[in-house]
Order: C-alpha cells, then structure tokens, then sequence
C-alpha cells in the first residue's frame, strides 16, 4: 500500500473519533500561534536572496536525506510518544517566551533576547510535532534533523545584519593576504563613511578599486556549508567533539570558497570588464555549489540508499 493510501485509510478510520479531532484543534491552534514566525521567514527569504538561496538549498538535502533513506508509515494521524513529547515543549517554549518579558527585569538584556528567542525552538518543535503526527513515529530520524537544522537556520539568518561588516572585513583581510602572496599590490579601506553617505569597504589591487560589497561578506555560501554540516551532523547522529570538528569544517570551507570566489572575481576583472557581471555571477555560481557539494562530501552525505 502506498504511503498516501496508508494516511487516507487512516484518516477515514480516525475521523469518527473525538480525540483525533482535539488533536487537530491543539495543531490548528499552535499554527494560528506561529503565524507571525511564519510571515516572517517567507519576508525574510524575499528580501534577502541568500536566506532564500540557503533555505532552497536545505529543503534540497533534507529532500535528499528522504530519497536516501528507506521510510516506512506506522500508525499516521495518532498523537504517539514522540509528536506528544514535542507537542508539550512547543506549548511550553511558546509560553516561557510569552511570559518572560513580565518575568524578567528589563535591566537584564541577554535574558531578555534569549526570552524572546524561545518562540524559534518551539516554532522547530510544532513542525517536528506535526510531521510526527501526520506520518508516524517512524520519521523521528529525519524529522528531528529537518527541524533541528532548521532551528539552526532561523537564529543564524537573525545574524546576517549584525555579521555583515565583520565578515566583510575578514573576506577582504583572506582575499588581500591570498592577492599580495602572488604578487599583487594591495591596499585594504574604508571609504565614504559619513552622515549621508554609508561606509565602503574598498580592496585596491594594483591600482584597480573592488568594492567589497554585502554580496561579498560571504555569509551566503558560509551560512549554507555551515547548515549542511549541521544536518549531516544530526543525521549521523556525531558525537560532541565529531560535531565540532564537523561544523568548523563547514564553516572553514564556506571561508575559503568564498575567499577563491573575490580572487577569482579580482584576478579575471581586468581583462572581461566587459562581461564583467556575467563572469561574476558565474564564477559566484561554481564557488557556491562547489563549496557546497565538497561539504556534502567530505562530511558523508548520503550518496546511495541507506537503511
């Protein structure tokens, strides 16, 4: 019987009974609740392309994982252990996050953010839920590492505002290092920072002005190999100091990639002015999903079947 079979004839069974519809309500209840979260993340991934670009990069591995992996439905559309388990802390995170700013002294600032970060835990916890739920305990594997990764997602994307000039700063620093080991000239500053006119950060190589611009601070490509050795992380279910190891490699990798991408850029620029937009969406294209497919790799993403 198929998969869709297997929830149908469920739901046919089950719609005569009164818990089965209570369990609905309590869902139902909890998407109203994260509605807000939910606009939000759609926002977020329209405004900014690498958030969206990082998000369609982990629905397509999570979607891999799910290829790769032999699933089987037991008993779908029942509250079981683990959808009740994370049901309960998604209600509950919810509620610590709603009371905590009456709670928590206003003077008490790292309490306050980390009050009001709870409602992405339990944002994670309901979609965990609710994929239980829906399909049966069977899925906790691939659930709890769609969701966990997700969560990871969520609080790092609140982060690209605040990172982007210290990652910009870094990029220029690697790509000047790199640039004057070959033998170029390089210069490394900061110009137009006034009232009206917002700061740039210039790398000058042999007289040639390169503006290191938002788009080349690299959190795209570091946020997205940063993510995926997080889900290969829970996936393989590593230990603490193999998870580490992990998600220092995937953070290094989206480093160096993205530090070949600005001397790729830079190197080429000179001789395709021309063409220049086209040879920086190209080669930003290769370095992004090279880097990608090295840390999907080297941290043994899954290739093949798996049981």
């Amino acid at each position: 019987m198929s998969k869709r079979h297997q929830i149908l004839d469920s739901f046919k069974v089950k719609r005569s009974q009164a818990d089965f519809w209570l369990n609905c309500l309590l869902y139902g209840c909890l998407g109203l609740a994260f509605l807000p979260i939910t606009l939000w993340v759609a926002s977020s991934a329209n405004e900014q392309s690498r958030i969206l670009h990082a998000l369609i990069v982990l629905v397509m591995a999570i979607f891999t994982l799910v290829l790769y992996t032999r699933i089987d439905i037991t008993e779908p559309l029942t509250l079981n252990k683990s959808a009740r388990k994370t049901l309960f802390a998604s209600y509950g995170l919810l509620l610590l996050s709603a009371i905590s700013p009456y709670v928590i002294p206003p003077s008490s600032v790292y309490l306050n953010v980390i009050g009001s970060l709870l409602v992405i835990p339990a944002y994670c916890c309901g979609l965990a839920s609710t994929v239980l739920f829906v399909f049966g305990r069977d899925l906790r594997r691939i659930t709890y590492t769609a969701t966990g990764t997700f969560c990871a997602f969520m609080l790092l994307s609140i982060l690209m505002a605040p990172l982007d000039w210290p990652l910009r700063t870094l990029a220029g620093k690697w790509s000047g290092a790199a640039l004057s080991a070959i033998g170029k000239t390089v210069e490394l500053g900061v110009v137009g920072n006034t009232a009206t006119e917002p700061p740039q950060l210039i790398l000058l190589v042999n007289e040639h002005p390169f503006h290191v611009a938002s788009e080349c601070n690299g959190f795209g490509v570091i946020l997205t190999s940063l993510l995926l050795s997080v889900l290969l992380t829970i996936y393989r279910r590593k230990g603490t100091i193999e998870a580490c190891l992990n998600i220092l490699a995937g953070i290094t990798l989206g480093f160096i990639f993205n530090t070949l991408r600005i001397l790729i850029i830079v190197l080429l620029a000179p001789s395709m002015m021309e063409h220049y937009h086209l040879m920086h969406e190209i080669v930003g294209t290769i370095t992004y999903w090279g880097c990608l497919i090295l840390t999907w790799i080297l941290l043994k993403g899954p290739t093949q079947t798996e049981a």
